[in-house]
């Protein structure tokens, strides 16, 4: 997977499944490691572990409206602290791109907790 992409404005969407795909590796890769969570919980998706969010830019009220970004943050949380993100930012052309993150070796080479 490639870690950076940039798409017209309004071809988001195409983006959204690689981002899940991404995220979905993150998960099958601790779950590998720890293979008795995976023993405990089958269901990824359900695991207790992992949470995903999306967050929005926060913006001080003080900048105006026509220039206030649309950027959104991404991010998968395993107990808490975050582990991989995807940054999906509007450049100075219109277009959105999308960057890959990820924090995994920091999970995968400690002793679980």
């Amino acid at each position: 997977m490639e870690r950076q992409y940039t798409v017209n404005t309004g071809e988001q969407d195409k983006i959204y499944p690689l981002i899940d795909e991404f995220f979905d590796n993150i998960e099958r890769r601790i779950d590998e490691r720890y293979d008795h969570l995976l023993e405990q919980n089958p269901v990824l998706r359900a695991h207790p572990h992992f949470e995903r969010r999306v967050v929005g830019a926060r913006i001080p009220e003080w900048v105006p409206a026509p220039v206030r970004p649309d950027d959104y943050f991404h991010m998968i949380l395993y107990k808490g602290k975050v582990i991989a993100a995807v940054t999906e930012q509007r450049n100075l052309m219109n277009y959105v791109q999308f960057s890959f993150f990820d924090n995994l070796e920091s999970v995968l080479n400690k002793p679980e907790e």
